[in-house]
């Protein structure tokens, strides 16, 4: 049977150690004793250990911002049961309402399983608690021990090297040109020459096209040449049309 082991806050586990890693796919309301109904995330981690193979079920209260650490007797076993120890947890977990999801971390190289592994609140505990719903512990008190299964190394981490920071560059704003008057333009030609113009062009086109029409590779027009009056329309309704887009200029 699975007991909540309230000293423990942390599983001092390294990654290679790590065989299994479950993780809940969705928080789910939890109340566990003397604690407020809260989200909860579930964990299941199955290790090596010196002795055999550990099986742990950790919930994570978001609201309490702790980690509760559930063992079962005995907590290490050897490797031919740890299959039968891992389906005992995950029923457990699931029979809190849980729906776990495998992570895969054997499967993945070391770099891999150390980010996945490190990323993951089990190995270091949770960073502080909520106000007044755990007091913090007074000097003269055991602060909780971690779940270690490997004599603690002294080894120095690296740590990661911090962004560069980009060099501060004030920017200048453009010298403000001289006030220059704006050049003067010229007067638009009056109505009257410009629908002189126009007309001349109309002239000039029509009689260009007429002469394109009766040069291609020595053929006739097949249509005789407009006569006066059409010519005259035609004029008359392009005026028409030039008018009205000079008006609009």
């Amino acid at each position: 049977m699975f007991r909540w082991e309230k000293a423990l806050s942390s599983l001092a586990v390294p990654a290679g150690a790590v065989l299994h890693l479950f993780r809940s796919m969705r928080d789910v309301q939890l109340a566990l004793p003397g604690l407020p109904a809260q989200e909860a995330s579930a964990y299941l981690c199955q290790y090596a250990t010196p002795k055999g193979v550990g099986t742990t079920a950790v919930f994570h209260l978001h609201k309490s911002s702790q980690l509760a650490f559930y063992l079962e007797a005995p907590h290490e076993v050897a490797a031919e049961q740890a299959e039968a120890k891992l389906d005992q947890a995950l029923i457990f977990v699931e029979s809190m309402g849980f729906l776990l999801t495998d992570l895969d971390i054997q499967l993945l190289g070391e770099a891999d399983r150390e980010l996945l592994w490190s990323a993951l609140p089990l190995q270091s505990g949770v960073q502080g608690d909520a106000p007044g719903i755990q007091p913090k512990p007074s000097p003269a008190r055991l602060s909780p021990r971690r779940l270690a299964v490997t004599p603690a190394a002294a080894a120095d981490q690296p740590l990661p090297a911090a962004a560069a920071k980009m060099p501060a560059t004030a920017s200048a704003l453009p010298a403000a040109e001289p006030h220059r008057e704006p050049g003067r333009q010229p007067d638009p030609p009056p109505a009257d020459a410009r629908e002189q113009r126009a007309q001349a062009n109309v002239d000039e086109l029509l009689a260009a096209v007429e002469e394109l029409r009766t040069r291609r590779s020595g053929r006739h027009a097949r249509r005789p040449p407009p006569g006066p009056e059409e010519l005259q329309r035609r004029r008359h309704d392009l005026r028409e049309s030039l008018g009205r887009i000079l008006a609009s200029l």
